[in-house]
């Protein structure tokens, strides 16, 4: 193990939050809670809101800067995120603001060493008693103690982890906005009808391209609309329910106390498994069931693309699978049929589970079932149309199940790196060695 300071020691500043809650508001100043701590990152997803004079009232003893690091006391403990430049905010409860001095320590150094397992170890197990804690006092806090190599190697280290980081939030971002593209895609053709009323309208004439669609894919498009049960729609499109567009595949779950149903190589998704937002594909769940489960349960395996939805407790979750799995009686597979492709299922889906939350006047609604599918409403475009954009919209969303498969073999890459680094165990030049090797794959 390289050299050791307590915390207290490679900090200028370390600052309790204030043990009140603040007043929510709707928008203002914002509040970090633990639950925009996540991973080591910053999640501002789900912001909160304060007023300025409860702003300011919880900045009085340290306003959190650039470079700063949080840490939650409690539920969970011991999670870790830095304040990145020019973001305002103040500290909500149960979390610890900590100021690294940069003359001593490389700060982000000290985010990815907090997060190691010799420093985890620490903050969750009490060596005076012999037992778990639950809560992060600050002594403990201040006491804990930190690797602290040369900073020459700290700035390397970080530099090593952060790379990775930095390329894994670039992907994100990355299918972020092939997300937004495809769904614009799907919206401009089967929402507005855009290339119909443009034709309608005499913004576009034969042979001409128009932003987002090259000529050639206007003759797939009427040059009218006509009135329906849902309003306007193309001229020789239908309207029918929802479930005319998919097959619909229900879930199941393999005994658990038959231990050789499960632990094998079959991926199987349960709500818990939904990806991010942005990454839409899910390429790896919490659990997994054998062939001998599969065959011995009413799961049902489902193929690479294919949607699943979560419809029961927390309803309306999306995911597109990244590989051939099977998932829970909870959730509900969509696959297309009559032409619906993978990815306009999933897009179809999007908007469906709007509809589904309009319908309910803004209650939160509780299940999904076959009739709820069947009882929805849509518009229904010809096969030729569902065929072309299924191949516009793959060219969108295929890149984004590369990028996420990517950012998981980085987070591997990088949780490996993380505790050999901090320890010593690793060399630098070994672990960049590694990083070159994953990049030139």
């Amino acid at each position: 193990m390289t050299n050791i300071q307590t915390l207290n020691a490679i900090c200028s500043l370390i600052v309790d939050c204030p043990h009140s809650t603040p007043a929510w508001t709707d928008s203002g100043y914002l509040v970090l809670r633990n639950q925009n701590i996540k991973n080591g990152k910053l999640d501002l997803s789900n912001p909160s809101f304060t007023d300025e004079n409860h702003f300011n009232a919880r900045n009085r003893r340290a306003k959190p800067s650039f470079d700063d690091i949080l840490i939650t006391r409690e539920a969970p403990m011991g999670d870790v995120c830095m304040i990145p430049n020019g973001l305002e905010c103040c500290l909500g409860q149960r979390q610890v603001l900590l100021r690294p001095n940069p003359e001593v320590v490389n700060p982000r150094y000290i985010l990815y060493a907090l997060q190691s397992e010799f420093v985890q170890h620490q903050i969750s197990w009490n060596e005076g008693t012999g037992s778990t804690v639950s809560n992060l006092r600050i002594p403990v806090l201040e006491s804990l103690n930190v690797p602290t190599p040369s900073i020459e190697e700290q700035h390397a280290i970080a530099h090593i982890l952060g790379t990775l980081d930095e390329k894994i939030e670039l992907n994100r971002q990355q299918n972020e906005t092939l997300e937004a593209m495809a769904r614009g895609l799907f919206k401009a053709w089967f929402v507005d009808f855009e290339p119909v009323r443009a034709k309608m309208e005499g913004r576009w004439q034969r042979g001409q391209s128009l932003p987002g669609l090259p000529a050639y894919l206007y003759d797939l498009f009427p040059g009218r609309l006509v009135e329906s049960e849902l309003g306007e729609i193309p001229e020789g499109w239908a309207v029918g329910s929802f479930a005319d567009a998919v097959e619909i595949i229900g879930g199941g779950t393999p005994k658990t106390s038959v231990s050789e149903y499960w632990d094998g190589d079959i991926p199987w998704f349960s709500v818990v498994d939904t990806p991010a937002a942005s990454d839409i594909f899910v390429v790896q769940t919490e659990k997994s069931i054998t062939q001998t489960g599969l065959n011995g349960s009413s799961a049902r395996l489902i193929t690479k693309g294919t949607t699943i939805i979560s419809a029961r407790g927390t309803v309306g979750n999306l995911a597109i699978a990244g590989c051939d799995m099977t998932f829970n009686q909870s959730c509900y597979a969509l696959r297309g049929k009559n032409g619906s492709g993978n990815y306009f299922v999933f897009l179809s889906a999007q908007y469906m589970v709007e509809q589904l939350k309009s319908m309910a006047h803004g209650s939160v609604f509780s299940t999904i079932t076959r009739q709820t599918f069947e009882a929805v409403r849509a518009v229904l475009p010809p096969e030729n149309m569902l065929k072309q954009f299924e191949r516009n919209a793959t060219s969108l969303l295929n890149p984004i199940l590369g990028n996420v498969n990517e950012s998981r073999s980085l987070a591997q890459l990088r949780d490996t790196l993380l505790p050999k680094l901090i320890s010593g165990e690793l060399r630098v030049q070994d672990a960049e060695a590694l990083c070159t090797e994953e990049r030139t794959r």
